[in-house]
């Protein structure tokens, strides 16, 4: 819940024009349809795990910018 009032927060007084969230949990998907309504880019972070297909609907982008150091 302080998360989402957060991100209501930065995205109402306009602190911020890039979110990124790491997470896979879709619980988060009100505060980022939110965000987005606001003007937000939301970019999401998996840590290269599954997420839920809802949450996949409610970001502008997806992706992983750490490498792999276990291969």
């Amino acid at each position: 819940m302080k998360i989402g009032l957060d991100i209501a927060l930065l995205a109402i007084k306009k602190l911020a024009d890039l979110l990124i969230i790491i997470t896979g949990d879709a619980d988060i998907v009100p505060a980022l349809k939110f965000a987005r309504r606001e003007g937000m880019q939301v970019c999401l972070d998996p840590l290269r795990s599954p997420i839920q297909p809802q949450l996949s609907e409610h970001v502008d982008s997806i992706a992983t910018k750490i490498s792999d150091k276990s291969k």
